[in-house]
């Protein structure tokens, strides 16, 4: 009779543990397509769902290129980038669909470049593991939101010299001004105090 019992005890208590609490609701799917402004495609399909008083949407976006030129040559000779990475987005609106904060954390392992339209030869080894973070103090205007970037942006090897080129730490920019004028900025950052440092690195090693 003990026995029975507790059988019956432990049996009640799985399947008390394994039901939902009272109340509680899986989160309400809501379209990708009326969020403001529009989410960036790359990363769709976007999953959108209901979190306490607002909207919360991620989405994922693995871009790779194989031998793709780049927009800068050495000496007139096309230069020719291989690689690939994963990016991971975030971002939390109101209950309109305004959005209040991005967060994408950005991982490119061994982008190579080289002279070669086939990647024979010499090449140069970018890497970066870095977050991006977008706030809007006007929720939902594009104009106004503000740019921050943590981590190591650019981390440029040469072989046989290591590390020749180095963009890590933190940079704001000032609000609807991204990638034109910086308000803060910590660390070292070799690539954004000198915006031609980057090709000119990269000539060098391969011409």
């Amino acid at each position: 009779m003990r026995k029975l019992v507790t059988l019956v005890v432990v049996a009640l208590a799985t399947v008390l543990l394994a039901a939902p609490p009272a109340g509680a609701k899986s989160p309400r799917q809501v379209d990708p397509l009326t969020m403001t402004p529009a989410l960036n495609p790359d990363f769709a399909p976007w999953s959108c769902f209901e979190t306490g008083g607002g909207i919360t949407c991620q989405g994922d976006y693995d871009p790779t290129y194989v031998n793709e030129p780049l927009d800068f040559d050495c000496g007139g000779q096309p230069v020719y980038v291989t690689g690939g990475g994963h990016e991971h987005m975030t971002r939390w609106h109101d209950a309109q669909g305004r959005a209040l904060k991005t967060i994408v954390g950005l991982s490119y392992p061994d982008d190579r470049f080289s002279l070669s339209p086939t990647g024979d030869g010499a090449h140069v080894s970018v890497r970066a593991h870095w977050n991006r973070h977008y706030v809007y103090p006007v929720p939902g205007d594009r104009s106004q939101r503000v740019f921050t970037e943590v981590g190591a942006i650019f981390m440029v090897n040469v072989p046989g010299q290591g590390l020749v080129l180095h963009d890590a730490g933190l940079v704001t920019w000032l609000p609807g001004e991204e990638f034109e004028a910086i308000d803060v900025q910590h660390g070292i950052h070799d690539v954004y105090d000198d915006p031609d440092s980057f090709a000119r690195v990269i000539c060098a090693a391969l011409v």
